[in-house]
């Protein structure tokens, strides 16, 4: 673990912690290309599921206050059914395929949450089942399913507190799923716990940043400077 990897990890971590608790959302597609192109997709993947726990205790009394539980629901149960599909193809496919494809995904959903684009249809059961299946597969991979629940939140039009928590309720839930499939597949080893503890640190502080500043200054420049680290990490990741 070379000391320029580990200040580039540690400084991804803390900006990613304050899009966390400003935005509620954006931190793995920071975290996640960035560790990719610096351990290896298998450890990042680990090691944000890791370090998300102590963020989902610190997030959550305004998680249980302000979240659409009944709303968000659906979505949780289905991605049971896809998360081990995820974790599975991360442990077998080959770990240069697997860098690529989560670049390739990084950037998509980078450039989709930069165009402003939302949902207009109807939502509807079926809808929300789609999503929690595609977010599943997604989070079980690369930890960022997050993106896809976002967009379809921001659909429903409700109000940015709500969306904020009922994200953080969707992480709450799927971060200690996931956890106990990596366990499951016995992936889990001392450097993805060791780069994990050294992390967490930096992702608390950057929550704590990002819980400080929402609703007292605008968050349009730091989401646009959000979405342009997420494109480019996502496109080292892709291409490098």
């Amino acid at each position: 673990m070379s000391s320029t990897s580990l200040l580039l990890a540690v400084a991804a971590t803390l900006v990613a912690g304050v899009s966390r608790g400003m935005l509620g959302f954006g931190a793995a597609l920071i975290i996640v290309p960035t560790l990719v192109v610096l351990y290896g997709p298998v450890e990042a993947a680990l090691v944000m599921s890791l370090i998300e726990v102590p963020a989902v205790a610190y997030l959550l009394p305004t998680t249980i206050r302000h979240a659409d539980w009944r709303g968000i629901t659906p979505l949780a149960l289905a991605s049971l059914l896809t998360i081990p599909l995820g974790a599975w193809l991360l442990a077998v496919v080959d770990a240069d395929v697997t860098r690529r494809a989560i670049g390739a995904l990084v950037v998509v959903m980078g450039l989709t949450l930069a165009s402003g684009w939302r949902y207009r249809g109807r939502i509807d059961r079926v809808l929300e089942v789609v999503v929690g299946l595609a977010s599943g597969v997604v989070s079980g991979l690369a930890n960022i399913g997050g993106p896809i629940v976002v967009l379809f939140l921001f659909a429903t039009r409700a109000g940015a507190l709500g969306v904020r928590a009922t994200i953080m309720a969707y992480f709450s839930f799927s971060t200690l799923y996931r956890i106990a499939v990596y366990l499951a597949l016995a992936m889990y080893a001392l450097p993805s716990l060791r780069l994990a503890a050294i992390l967490a640190g930096p992702y608390l502080l950057g929550i704590w940043l990002g819980t400080r500043w929402f609703r007292k200054v605008s968050d349009v420049l730091f989401r646009r400077l959000a979405i342009a680290l997420v494109v480019v990490t996502g496109s080292v990741a892709l291409l490098g």
